[in-house]
């Protein structure tokens, strides 16, 4: 093989390469163009899966856990 046919055969996998990553750049954009509709479907989705009171009543229990440890740690002398 001669030097002018190996650069040849560079340049071809060269081009080869670029058209790959502009495929691959085109395919991304897309799903990121597409995505924030699914994002904000998932997000109703889930709201109606999980009803209302369950999420109230989790954030409910939460706030108390956490002012139970709170005062139980004044208690004990160990500050806030």
């Amino acid at each position: 093989m001669s030097e002018m046919d190996i650069l040849r055969q560079r340049r071809e996998l060269v081009l080869l390469s670029c058209d790959l990553q502009r495929a691959t750049l085109a395919r991304r954009v897309g799903r990121v163009q597409v995505n924030p509709m699914r994002l904000a479907a998932g997000a109703v989705a889930t709201a109606v899966k999980r009803p209302m009171a369950w999420r109230l009543g989790t954030t409910a229990l939460a706030v108390a856990w956490k002012a139970y440890r709170k005062r139980s740690a004044r208690r004990k002398g160990r500050g806030i």
